[in-house]
């Protein structure tokens, strides 16, 4: 699912001045030393955090302590001679309300103090929207939030920042019929947006996966839905993956489950369309036929295998690329290519491991070609996985991207990357409780 953050701190303060003057003297006396800063901001969020306190009057050097109570956790008062001190830190807890007292001491022993209280806690969550000039009172303004071009550094250092959408579910089957699971989301970018494909049982009146897709410009509204794929001579066709030509044709890997009575597990099937609205020669639905399993030659165990959730289709310079995990080996994803379609010739080991492939996208850096593999967690389906490649043949250690948000969303089954000519925005997924 595309998540939105919750914001998850607030601020208040409260001050508390106290002061105290010069005794007498035949000179004049020094200005009075007082704290003049009159509150801490309201709205504190629990990022690194900096503050600073400011006194009037007195004689330098300063010294600033907390002379009673404790300061939120994590945040200290900094080290400073002058006539101002920083507050500074990153709460890692959410406590109750804090109530410290910041003293100040000059050179001629004038002290003064002033008392604040400082509480972090939960708030509600909040939903993201671009409000054009000024935003209205009462409202958290962010800048600079974009997804921005993909950046292979962010990746290698995992210094991205991912925020999960406060929407549980982002999108809903429908209520006609009994069966209502949408849950293997893959979305393929448009001129004017996005044609969504997902798997599930779309409310119909039988437990069977089908392809449906749906369009949308912003992933809140979808409009077009529609039924591309019937599963026919499978018990389920899901785990959808397309790629589209400049000519405007549409090459579809599904995973077509549990042929009846055929012997045939779990295999990679393939539709093309020319327009988006006839598949394999059919006007949509079109139903599934044993006919559209693919071949991979050098792949001794094909016919025994069960590619069930994770076979991914790349057209790649020129040349069609299958990455797919047959579950009977289950630490390897593999690579074959084709020139034409099904056809396709066994290349080798992409990446080992447990998990399954769902989404492989391709961006260009400096004239470098990156490959990024998203994963779904094969035991517990609870993280989703990244792994980069230069060359898209074999591909680096994979690392967590991120997990699942509550228990509504405690078991993840698909994914796919949502991207915008070089940006990448974010990634679908479905999940089950």
């Amino acid at each position: 699912m595309l998540r939105i953050t919750k914001l998850t701190g607030a601020l208040s303060a409260l001050a508390i001045v106290a002061s105290c003057g010069g005794g007498a003297n035949t000179s004049p006396p020094p200005p009075a030393l007082s704290i003049i800063t009159t509150s801490l901001p309201d709205g504190f969020v629990m990022f690194a955090y900096s503050q600073s306190i400011q006194s009037s009057g007195g004689v330098a050097p300063f010294t600033w302590s907390v002379s009673s109570g404790n300061l939120p956790h994590n945040l200290a008062v900094g080290n400073s001679s002058t006539n101002s001190v920083t507050i500074s830190g990153t709460p890692d807890i959410v406590q109750p309300t804090a109530t410290f007292t910041i003293r100040v001491t000059d050179a001629n022993s004038q002290s003064t103090t002033r008392s604040y209280s400082i509480g972090i806690s939960d708030v509600a969550s909040a939903q993201l929207q671009e409000v054009p000039g000024q935003v209205p009172a009462d409202t958290v303004e962010i800048q600079g939030v974009s997804a921005g071009s993909f950046n292979p550094n962010y990746w290698q250092q995992n210094t991205l920042n991912w925020v999960p959408d406060t929407r549980t579910p982002m999108f809903t089957p429908l209520t006609t019929g009994p069966y209502r699971n949408v849950y293997a989301p893959w979305p393929l970018e448009q001129a004017a947006g996005w044609r969504m494909f997902y798997g599930g049982w779309d409310g119909t009146d039988t437990p069977f996966d089908q392809i449906n897709s749906v369009t949308t410009t912003d992933f809140l509204s979808f409009n077009n839905r529609d039924h591309v794929i019937g599963n026919g001579a499978f018990l389920n066709v899901n785990n959808v993956n397309v790629e589209q030509l400049s000519d405007g044709s549409l090459h579809m890997i599904c995973t077509g489950g549990q042929a009846g009575n055929s012997g045939v597990g779990d295999k990679p099937v393939y539709f093309s369309s020319p327009d988006g609205i006839t598949w394999n020669g059919t006007p949509e639905p079109y139903s599934a036929q044993l006919t559209d399993i693919v071949s991979i030659q050098g792949y001794a165990p094909f016919s025994s295998g069960n590619f069930n959730g994770a076979n991914v289709l790349l057209r790649d310079n020129g040349t069609w690329v299958l990455y797919f995990k047959d579950w009977n080996d289950f630490g390897t994803t593999y690579r074959a290519t084709a020139g034409a379609l099904p056809n396709f010739q066994l290349q080798g080991v992409a990446l080992k491991t447990n998990d399954f492939v769902n989404d492989v996208k391709t961006f260009v850096v400096n004239g470098q070609s990156w490959y990024l593999m998203g994963l779904v967690g094969a035991d517990p389906k609870q993280s989703i996985f990244f792994s980069l490649a230069n060359g898209g043949i074999t591909f680096n250690p994979q690392h967590v991207l991120f997990q699942n948000v509550s228990a509504q969303d405690r078991y993840i089954v698909a994914l796919g990357f949502v991207t915008k000519g070089t940006q990448l925005l974010g990634a679908l997924y479905g999940a089950v409780q």
